[in-house]
């Protein structure tokens, strides 16, 4: 009898401990050449930009950062001068974690008035990012298919 309550204890404590993992953000790495990945970053990302970060704060629900960048450079998406985009409040939640007055490209994906980044894009800090040299072959080719 003692045996089955703990067993049952034990089922129950690891189904929990199993919910409580699968909390968290996990991303696929991604493979291949960085030619390859970042023309194929390129094609499922709806904005590409760099920018600095010029404000954050959160959405009024408080689950959410809007993160306001001036842009330097748009390689795909919206040519705006100053664009804000949404990410999820920790890496848990798959939320990028931006700083203020720090340099980002920016992988995005939504409208320009609603863009979201989460950690399992391609977004990183400039000066990190070896992106920039593909990008611009990329814009020209998809520049030429229009």
């Amino acid at each position: 009898m003692k045996r089955s309550i703990y067993i049952t204890l034990a089922i129950i404590a690891f189904t929990f401990a199993a919910a409580e993992t699968s909390l968290a953000c996990s991303c696929i790495a991604p493979t291949g050449k960085l030619k390859t990945q970042v023309s194929n970053a390129y094609k499922d990302s709806d904005a590409i930009f760099s920018g600095k970060v010029i404000s954050m704060g959160k959405t009024s629900d408080g689950n959410y950062w809007l993160v306001k960048l001036a842009v330097n450079y748009t390689w795909k998406g919206t040519g705006m001068s100053e664009i804000t985009i949404k990410t999820a409040l920790d890496s848990a939640m798959c939320g990028y974690r931006f700083e203020n007055g720090k340099k980002y490209l920016v992988y995005a994906h939504g409208t320009a008035a609603d863009l979201y980044v989460g950690n399992c894009s391609r977004t990183g800090s400039v000066s990190e990012n070896g992106d920039v040299k593909y990008l611009a072959n990329l814009k020209r080719k998809h520049a030429a298919k229009k």
